[in-house]
């Protein structure tokens, strides 16, 4: 009788912390109309040589080198990342956890997912000294270091620049 009443305890307060927890995490259900920037180093030749139809097929490595033979190197943000999640649904038209499957049965084939930094500084760090990296942050963050390839509004994919309304909270 003991061991039924500690385990029961254990097993209730676990759910109460596990519980506790979900309640804990923000929704990410929330509204982001930025505009994301799909970004490339600032010294680099790639700008004419990707379309835009072809950024899918980088970031689902299906498209592994430009035209002149550079290598290309997708990079996501982390997988909860609002932008994440925006240009997942925007491009790859799917989510960064339905990815998952797709990406460990091209694990067997030797094909790596593109890498991945924890922020948007991190991000433009990461394209900036790597040739043929490709990658995307908000519009408003854009700097010397980089270059702006494409710009994905909430409702499109162009490659002209749309206004922007930066403040300083973005």
């Amino acid at each position: 009788m003991q061991f039924s009443t500690t385990f029961m305890m254990r097993h209730w307060l676990y759910a109460v912390w596990v519980i506790g927890l979900l309640l804990a995490v923000p929704a990410v259900a929330v509204e982001d109309n930025r505009t994301i920037a799909v970004i490339v180093p600032a010294q680099t030749g790639l700008a004419p040589d990707i379309h835009p139809d072809e950024l899918g097929l980088i970031f689902w490595r299906k498209k592994l080198y430009a035209s002149h033979g550079q290598a290309l190197h997708p990079v996501n943000l982390h997988s909860e990342h609002p932008l994440r999640l925006r240009f997942s649904q925007q491009v790859l038209h799917s989510t960064p956890r339905s990815q998952v499957s797709y990406w460990n049965g091209l694990y067997f084939h030797g094909v790596q997912p593109p890498y991945t930094v924890q922020s948007e500084e991190a991000m433009i760090r990461y394209v900036a000294e790597t040739d043929g990296a490709i990658g995307y942050i908000d519009a408003c963050h854009v700097d010397e270091r980089i270059k702006p390839l494409f710009w994905l509004t909430p409702s499109k994919l162009t490659s002209e620049p749309p206004a922007l309304r930066c403040d300083s909270s973005n």
